[in-house]
């Protein structure tokens, strides 16, 4: 189809449409050591492998019986999966309100969760705020429908868990609104991708069991910060969760702060709750949950649940019916299949193999988080510390890339020039930033793709996820 037979919705997308064939390669040319050995072996994705044979086996013994082929109960979720789903949030994120099936409806992911709550808060133009580093996707996800603009906001130095990050929100709100952008949101990833770190709220010490050494210097008040700074300048808090039930203990990370949901906080005389939206997702499964006014979770079956493939989210809110009507108008473009929600509502319903699977998850994911450190630490690589949740780590190459490389024709090395670190020429060489291009094309020149830092909107060049 000729660019001119687009609409000038399409014209504006359609490079967002052309940045995924690298993605698409990766995808459709997977590395197997018996089917594909040949193939792309792929580091940048956050998929997790670890409990495929497992959770492929439950789904094995499953009954797809008539009323699967029907429309079932509707467009917005079976009444069994939206009871399993209400049960499963009221157990184990231990929201300061309880979670009610009527309160939840489902959608086919939660990149569908991100896109509905960014229409239905932002209009066209509006700013979302999200700190760096942050997942590579929120931009497509608030914007390509929405047309709602991401605005990466930095840390110059700061924790980006710590409380100062929050000063740094408040700077840049102030530069966007002076320069004509509204901002309506931020977004938090909680656990944070690609830091793969936890925020924890103070007020939830006794609660949680947290022993004092447990909670981070900088992290104790970040989440309450960020309720006030919301409520200062009534814009939307959109807090994803969707590694929530991701968490891992390692030799490494004792003292790394444990998973707490917004949901949990008691936010009275903090925020609005009509401003709180909490997003979660495994198999990705959107939220958007509301406690007492209207807070927002997405989760979903992607991560938590091993299963990218099956397109299941939430949506959930318990008191503002105006959102939850006015989402449901463009939810029905992403109805969920009845499989999909049958093989959750059975895996969340079985308690038994629920706890076998996140307890033994989580072992697996510790191992494999010392099994990658250890090589770090064999060939000198850096990476941030005391992460405890995920399946991915946020690793520094410069000392082992630290030199601007220079290649001819045939991309063989010709020269190399060192460059001082840490430094803000560094951080700011052009050479650094083709040095890395080169070395993303090397790397997939021998099949190993890898999630370079520019993806993830990082300030200094020379790192991956």
């Amino acid at each position: 189809m000729s660019e001119h037979t687009l609409s000038e919705r399409g014209k504006k997308n359609l490079p967002i449409g052309e940045s995924f064939e690298k993605l698409i390669e990766v995808f459709t040319n997977a590395y197997d050591k018996d089917t594909n050995p040949d193939g792309v072996i792929s580091l940048g994705v956050a998929e997790n492998g670890l409990m495929h044979q497992e959770l492929a086996s439950y789904l094995n013994k499953l009954e797809i019986g008539p009323k699967l082929l029907t429309y079932g109960d509707g467009p917005f979720g079976s009444r069994a999966l939206r009871s399993a789903l209400s049960n499963f949030f009221n157990d184990y994120f231990h929201p300061f309100s309880k979670v009610a099936p009527e309160h939840l409806l489902t959608v086919a992911g939660v990149t569908s969760c991100i896109d509905l709550i960014s229409w239905a808060t932002a209009n066209e133009g509006d700013g979302i705020l999200v700190g760096r580093p942050l997942y590579t996707a929120f931009k497509n996800d608030v914007h390509c429908r929405a047309g709602a603009n991401m605005v990466p906001v930095s840390c110059e130095g700061c924790d980006p868990m710590g409380e100062q990050m929050v000063q740094q929100f408040e700077k840049e709100l102030q530069k966007q609104e002076k320069a004509g952008m509204k901002i309506k949101a931020i977004i938090l990833a909680s656990p944070h991708n690609p830091l793969g770190k936890c925020y924890v709220s103070a007020s939830l010490q006794t609660s949680c069991h947290l022993k004092a050494n447990q909670v981070g210097h900088k992290t104790v008040e970040t989440l309450r910060a960020y309720m006030r700074f919301c409520q200062k300048h009534h814009i939307h808090l959109i807090s994803d969760e969707v590694y929530a039930m991701s968490i891992y203990k390692t030799p490494d990370n004792t003292s790394a702060v444990p998973f707490t949901s917004i949901l949990a906080i008691d936010a009275t005389n903090l925020i609005d709750y009509n401003l709180v939206h909490v997003l979660y997702h495994d198999p990705r499964l959107p939220i958007h949950i509301s406690a007492r006014a209207d807070t927002a979770d997405r989760y979903g079956m992607s991560k938590d649940f091993s299963c990218n493939g099956l397109r299941c989210g939430v949506l959930l809110s318990q008191n503002n019916s105006a959102l939850l009507k006015s989402v449901k108008s463009i939810a029905m473009l992403s109805w969920p299949s009845s499989i999909t929600q049958l093989y959750w509502t059975s895996l969340l319903n079985d308690r038994s193999f629920l706890d076998y699977y996140l307890a033994e998850n989580s072992k697996r994911l510790s191992e494999g988080h010392k099994r990658v450190t250890d090589w770090f630490r064999e060939h000198d690589v850096k990476w941030v510390e005391g992460s405890n949740a995920g399946f991915y780590l946020w690793a520094d190459f410069r000392g082992i890339l630290g030199e601007d490389i220079i290649v001819n024709d045939d991309d063989q090395q010709v020269e190399a020039v060192a460059v001082q670190r840490p430094s803000q020429v560094y951080k700011t060489s052009k050479k650094a930033k083709d040095r890395d291009e080169w070395f993303f094309g090397k790397m997939m020149k021998h099949k190993v793709y890898v999630a370079t830092g520019d993806a993830f909107f990082a300030e200094e060049h020379g790192w991956y996820r």
